[in-house]
């Protein structure tokens, strides 16, 4: 490793490190202050992601025009950072019967969902997209039933080693995306786990589908239809909405079951891949300011053929 790049490293573990510390002795209110006014200047100085957001809330027609569409962006980056710090600090609220009163959390959703989370033996996959608090919808599904989710490493070892040492993503379990190989995954939900995937970001290689998302064609996975093929775990949609200061609502779906069998196994696929994309697409029109539109979602676009196989991976 090069000495330019280590000493990046270390002050972004120095960061790390002053930034959970705050976190533990600062109150929540002023948790937030700080974590907005960091939002609004790096929306003021990182402009390519600024133009990024704009340019994507625009192009999906969220917003009607550039001022529409930069108060919006505006909101991402700050909901972003809420998302930073209630992630590292609501887990540990509810943890405290003395502090969990102070943390409202309602669930909407249908009867037949909650009985799969609390059915033992019965896997299904949660499908999200980088939208409310992701990582808080998942710590709480796991005060539920085992939630499982494939997460990339950080790229610095050191920042990577401090999270896992604080237990910043305690009470669920990660699969490095690097090393998700498919039986891995299948486990997870032939033992009856929740396998959570975060299905709205740019997806490379020849597995990739081409589907509409926001109305814009875009790269996607077909990971939950092959796996709901191999497996028959049914899909359930949802998102952690934030109402407010410490209030929290977790939107699901009815679960989904897809048909497959009626055509070719790429056309069932790809057919029920738009599906997905659609529904995501609902809920992020639903709540924009909430979405992460800093994300580069559209790429240069190819046509990648699906190979499914029964050991296949994306």
């Amino acid at each position: 490793m090069d000495m330019a790049r280590r000493l990046r490293h270390c002050c972004e573990y120095a960061g790390a490190a002053v930034a959970l510390l705050l976190a533990r002795i600062l109150p929540f209110g002023a948790l937030c202050f700080i974590a907005r006014r960091l939002a609004s200047l790096a929306f003021a100085l990182m402009r390519g992601r600024r133009e990024t957001a704009i340019g994507n809330i625009l192009m999906t027609g969220v917003a009607r025009d550039r001022r529409e569409a930069a108060r919006i962006a505006r909101e991402s980056f700050a909901s972003l950072a809420l998302t930073v710090v209630e992630s590292v600090t609501v887990p540990r609220m509810l943890a405290s019967p003395a502090r969990a009163a102070r943390v409202k959390i309602d669930v909407d959703a249908p009867p037949e969902t909650m009985a799969a989370f609390e059915k033992q033996g019965c896997g299904f996959m949660l499908v999200s997209a980088h939208l409310g608090n992701w990582e808080l919808a998942a710590k709480v599904c796991s005060r539920w039933k085992q939630v499982t989710g494939i997460a990339r490493r950080m790229d610095n070892p050191l920042v990577q080693r401090l999270m896992e040492r604080r237990g910043v993503r305690d009470g669920m379990r990660t699969i490095d995306k690097h090393d998700a190989h498919p039986m891995k995954i299948v486990r997870v939900l032939k033992r009856g786990g929740v396998l959570a995937l975060l299905m709205d970001q740019h997806a490379s290689g020849d597995s990739a589908l081409t589907v509409d998302f926001l109305g814009i064609p875009a790269r996607t996975y077909g990971t939950p239809a092959i796996l709901q093929r191999l497996t028959g775990a049914p899909i359930v949609f949802g998102a952690a909405i934030r109402n407010g200061p410490l209030d929290f609502t977790l939107h699901f779906s009815e679960p989904v079951h897809y048909s497959f069998g009626a055509g070719t196994a790429d056309d069932d696929i790809l057919a029920a891949t738009r599906d997905v994309a659609a529904r995501l697409g609902d809920y992020i029109r639903r709540w924009p300011e909430q979405y992460l539109w800093a994300h580069r979602r559209w790429k240069a676009e190819g046509a990648g053929r699906l190979q499914v196989r029964p050991a296949a991976g994306r």
